[in-house]
Order: C-alpha cells, then sequence, then structure tokens
C-alpha cells in the first residue's frame, strides 16, 4: 500500500512581536525627542536673524533720514503733535503712503480720530486708524503674542490711546536712578535720539564713536508686562487689582523711547520692578532692554551695525553705550 505522501510544512510568518514593536516605538521616540529640540533652535535662529534684520532697517532708516534732513529724527514729540520717532521714519521704510496726508496727519497727536481744536474740531483725523496698523519690521517674531495692542481708555473717548504695538525703543540715554544699583555715572547721560526741543543730534555730534553707541533696542511684548518670562497680560486700569502695564508699547506713541536704568512700576507709580537689574529681568518702560531670545537682546548701533547684547553684560557696560557722549572706554566682550 502506497504511503500517504506527507503534507508541505508551511513557511514561518514573518512580523514583529509586541517586544519588538513597542522597541521601535521608544527608538522613534528618542529620534522625535532629539529633532524637537533642534527644529527649535532653527526656528529661533532664523527669528533672531529676522528681529536683527528690522534693525537693521530701523538703523538704515535714521541714517537715511540724518542724510536728508541733517539730523536723526526725534525721540518724541511730548507737546502737540504728540508722537514718537516712528512716523518720521516710515517714509525711509518704504511706508511712505502710511503717513502721507490722506492716512496721516503729522499736525496732530498719533491717537487723532476727530479733531477737538481749532480749526479741526469736529474734522475727521486718520492717526488713530494709521496708528493700529500692523508693520513687519516694528515685531520680532521671537515675541510670542502676535499682533498687539495698546488699548489705554481716557477722557473724553475721542483721546482714547489705541495703536498697534511694537517690539524696539529708541534708547533717550540713561536715567540718574540707575546710580542706586552702584554705577558711576559719566557727565552727560543723553543718547542719540532726544526729544523734541533739546536740539538735533547730528552724526558728528556722537562723541563716542558711532560703533559704540546705541540707537534702538529691544523692549519686546510691551504692554503686556514680562518679569522674566512669566507674563501678565495687560490691564491699563489703575483701579483694577490685575492693574499691569508696561507702558509705551505702540509704535506711534511718545511713551515709546526711554532711558534706560529705572524700577518705576506703571500701576502704582513706585519703585518695585523686582530682581537684578539685568537684560531680560523685565520689559516694564524705562527699565533695560529685554527680548525673548535665549541669553540676551538685539540692538541696533549708530553706525548701523547689529549686535547682540548678553544678559551678562555689566551695567556701566550698558550705561556706555547708551550714552553719545559719556566718554567710557569700552572693553571688547
Amino acid at each position: 500500500m502506497p504511503r500517504p505522501s506527507s503534507v508541505p510544512s508551511r513557511p514561518p510568518r514573518r512580523g514583529f512581536t509586541l517586544i519588538e514593536l513597542l522597541v521601535v516605538i521608544a527608538i522613534i521616540a528618542i529620534l522625535i525627542g532629539l529633532l524637537l529640540p533642534a527644529v527649535q533652535k532653527v526656528r529661533e535662529a532664523a527669528a533672531r536673524m529676522s528681529c536683527q534684520n528690522n534693525l537693521k532697517q530701523l538703523g538704515l532708516s535714521a541714517h537715511n533720514y540724518e542724510s536728508a534732513y541733517g539730523s536723526f529724527p526725534y525721540s518724541k514729540r511730548t507737546s502737540r503733535p504728540q508722537r514718537s520717532w516712528a512716523p518720521d521714519l516710515l517714509p525711509n521704510l518704504e511706508q511712505a503712503n502710511a503717513v502721507s496726508g490722506a492716512y496721516y496727519n503729522l499736525n496732530e497727536n498719533w491717537w487723532r480720530t476727530i479733531g477737538e481744536v481749532a480749526p479741526n474740531v469736529g474734522a475727521t483725523i486718520p492717526n488713530g486708524t494709521t496708528a493700529q496698523t500692523v508693520f513687519k519690521v516694528f515685531n520680532c517674531p521671537s515675541t510670542p503674542v502676535q499682533p498687539r495692542l495698546q488699548s489705554k481708555t481716557e477722557t473724553p473717548p475721542e483721546q482714547n490711546k489705541v495703536g498697534s504695538c511694537t517690539d524696539y525703543f529708541a534708547v533717550e540715554g540713561v536715567s540718574s536712578a540707575i546710580a542706586s544699583e552702584g554705577v558711576t555715572l559719566p557727565g552727560d547721560l543723553k543718547g542719540v535720539l532726544r526729544p523734541f526741543g533739546e536740539g538735533m543730534t547730528r552724526i558728528t555730534s556722537i562723541g563716542d564713536g558711532t560703533s559704540n553707541t546705541v540707537l534702538f533696542a529691544e523692549c519686546a511684548g510691551r504692554e503686556d508686562v514680562y518679569r522674566g518670562r512669566t507674563r501678565t497680560p495687560a490691564a491699563a486700569d489703575k483701579a483694577n487689582a490685575a492693574c499691569a502695564r508696561a507702558r509705551g508699547g505702540a509704535w506711534a506713541t511718545n511713551d515709546n523711547p526711554f532711558e534706560i536704568g529705572q524700577r518705576t512700576e506703571w500701576c502704582s507709580g513706585a519703585n518695585s520692578i523686582p530682581g537684578a537689574m539685568r537684560i531680560n529681568n523685565s520689559n516694564e518702560w524705562g527699565h533695560l532692554f529685554y527680548s525673548f531670545h535665549s541669553g540676551g537682546a538685539n540692538a541696533v548701533f549708530a553706525d548701523g551695525s547689529v549686535r547682540f547684547l548678553k544678559e551678562s553684560a555689566a551695567l556701566s557696560a550698558l550705561v556706555a553705550i547708551s550714552t553719545r557722549n559719556g566718554g567710557e572706554v569700552l572693553a571688547n566682550e
């Protein structure tokens, strides 16, 4: 009797065991964990370069203004018409239409929407609308909340101060209040960009040298208050327990510029800003430079160069670069 043919054996199944699958998942998770910080670093590097480019443009526009008018623009005008340096520089930032007669009246305060003073009583003023325009050159992409509006209620409502915020400010020099931090003050505390009424600053007026003197720098995140990296949303009401305001956020406001070295909190009016006075301690008006870059903040100097100011920089060095005729000797850092 013939023997039955043997049943052919089935080839073994190929696949992942549960343990192998878990190992693969763990490896993928580790690779993603390694990749994300690298991606974040690349993004921050790109944002930092974009921020530096913005400041470069501001510096060049200030030089173009100086070439055309024989002096740098005023940091601010505090009497009618009230405004910052920004409307004066917009034509040199390829935004001449923004400050043309149809969109901005240079003889009116920056927030105006309705005329209050003869002969403009009842007249429509475009400034308040234009001041709410977001210009990319005024904002650092590293700042987390974009765009932002300064919103300060006034009486009468025609004086409500609403404007698109910027992450940069004009460095007016140094406040004498910084002496309380143990810093020896130079004889001249003025910066390059100064308020209207003090006389014009020419490039030849920068005795310390254009490469040693700051024009614009970062004070990012205003009008939200940042102390360290802790954010308190802006609430411009001194009667409110939640009051918080890093004043001077709007690019058009005459509150934008300041002299560095102060600890004045807007809500209380007292010297209450805590922490060591250093870069990135606080973005409140009058304090110091502040950015969302790790380890420091960007600034553009009067020679047009953009540099990264380290958090570890000594206060005496920050005083030196913020004054135009302080006579200090700066060491290379």
